[in-house]
């Protein structure tokens, strides 16, 4: 199913891709390699030229469209009629069209330059705006194109060759391109997966003469996005509205209670919230007038997203994951997903309250997580949603080295820490001994809702 973009949107960053260039193939330094040189070329060219033909019926079986298979048919038909005119004119013109058509559609193949814009991040189940500009390197106009990321033929013929996790808006028709002209291609994309994902390969096809055959230039691609995991909505699980629920709570404690400062006066306006009037300056002055109040600061609150995944076997009861096997494979990675869901839905609700939100991962070392973990206060949260994206699993064992060293380094600020591994679990022994007061430690549940949070 192809996607639409209603409206144009805004794009971040610009790469371009050129086509890469063929070299000539050179001598080599060592002097058996210059002896033997001349001997492997002429076998080389020996072996092309053999198999011209063979390489030239295939690829004019690849690119045949309907108009030519109707053409080869017509042919067919003439030789099981007695010779002589029409017959004979019909099946050279037939001949004729199929050669000479396969012929122009070769050396009218286009060659173009392709440059990107797209957004640095989007959210995994979203479409996103990418606009793609092609321009013509060649000195001969380019006719008749298909461009867009669908590889249109096979994908409808054989649809299992081209399962993938996204999808693209339809491709454009572009009657000429002239030599060093530009067009441009507007549409959405949109990735399943969470993860920094490379853009698949742009395609540009012929179908000029009289579109007889297809040729096909797929453009590759270098060009990423982080996929950002897709944050849990009301119509989720049960219990994912219940994690959700304790996060909000201890989120709403933080800045609970605050204290206000009062910053002066000013006259009212219609539409402003009003906390109190100034009734003796309203009496004064008469005009209303309000009293302004604001937080005296904003708290730094530290959130711990643990990566590591648990594996518990099935005798142990509850519930537990299989160790080993593709169904256990499975759960464990939509499980990790989940966990990447709640994480993100978090980042979002605590980054809108009046609190400094710095995000530290397990998979990431302690380095890293302080030069790229923090995000001032109404800067925006698309940063933490980034380092989400590429988040990878770990082992218990060095998840909680880097918790304990996380929660040593945080001891004046709140801490809250999601973890897929119970806290009474045997993996999370030392760190259950030594998790102080500021830390809360929520475990993500399975099946079970869980209305408490888990905190020394």
């Amino acid at each position: 199913m192809s996607l639409d973009l209603a409206s144009r949107m805004a794009f971040d960053d610009v790469t371009s891709v050129p086509e890469a260039s063929s070299k000539s193939p050179r001598p080599p330094a060592t002097w058996w390699g210059r002896m033997t040189w001349p001997v492997r070329q002429l076998g080389r060219w020996t072996l092309r030229i053999l198999a011209a033909p063979i390489r030239g019926y295939l690829s004019m079986r690849r690119s045949m469209t309907v108009a030519s298979v109707v053409i080869l048919l017509t042919s067919f038909m003439t030789l099981n009629v007695i010779w002589g005119f029409p017959w004979s004119g019909m099946m050279g013109g037939c001949a004729a069209l199929l050669l000479g058509g396969w012929g122009l559609n070769r050396l009218m193949q286009p060659r173009m330059k392709l440059s990107l814009s797209l957004p640095r991040s989007a959210v995994a189940g979203e479409p996103f705006g990418v606009t793609a500009r092609l321009e013509n390197l060649r000195r001969v106009p380019a006719l008749e194109l298909r461009v867009g990321w669908h590889r249109e033929g096979v994908r409808d013929i054989y649809p299992r060759w081209t399962e993938d996790d996204w999808d693209a808006s339809s491709p454009l028709s572009i009657p000429i391109v002239r030599p060093g002209d530009q067009v441009q291609w507007h549409g959405a994309m949109c990735f399943q997966k969470r993860g920094v994902r490379t853009l698949p390969a742009f395609q540009v096809a012929s179908t000029f003469p009289f579109f007889l055959f297809h040729y096909r230039r797929p453009i590759p691609s270098d060009t990423t996005i982080a996929i950002t995991p897709a944050p849990l909505g009301a119509d989720d699980d049960p219990t994912a509205r219940l994690m959700l629920a304790a996060i909000g709570d201890w989120a709403q404690q933080l800045v609970a209670g605050a204290p206000v400062e009062y910053v002066g006066n000013r006259e009212y306006e219609v539409g402003m919230p009003v906390r109190r009037w100034d009734f003796a300056s309203w009496a004064r002055l008469g005009r209303p007038i309000v009293r302004e109040y604001q937080s005296p600061s904003i708290q730094a609150v530290t959130l711990v997203v643990d990566t590591s995944v648990p594996e518990i076997d099935a005798d142990q009861g509850g519930g537990g994951w299989l160790r080993g096997g593709a169904a256990s494979q499975t759960e464990q990675e939509w499980e990790f997903e989940r966990l990447m869901s709640i994480a993100a839905t978090a980042v979002v609700d605590i980054s809108k309250r009046r609190v400094q939100l710095r995000m530290l991962l397990t998979s990431d070392s302690i380095a890293d997580s302080a030069a790229t973990g923090g995000v001032v206060h109404n800067e925006g949260y698309e940063p933490m949603l980034v380092r989400l994206a590429s988040a990878k699993p770990v082992s218990s064992d060095v998840a909680q080295e880097r918790l304990i060293e996380i929660i040593g380094n945080s001891r004046s600020t709140p801490v809250l820490i999601l973890s897929l591994v119970p806290l009474d679990d045997p993996q999370r022994e030392e760190l259950a001994r030594s998790l102080p007061a500021n830390a809360t430690y929520l475990p993500i549940r399975r099946n079970v809702p869980t209305q408490t949070v888990e905190s020394a």
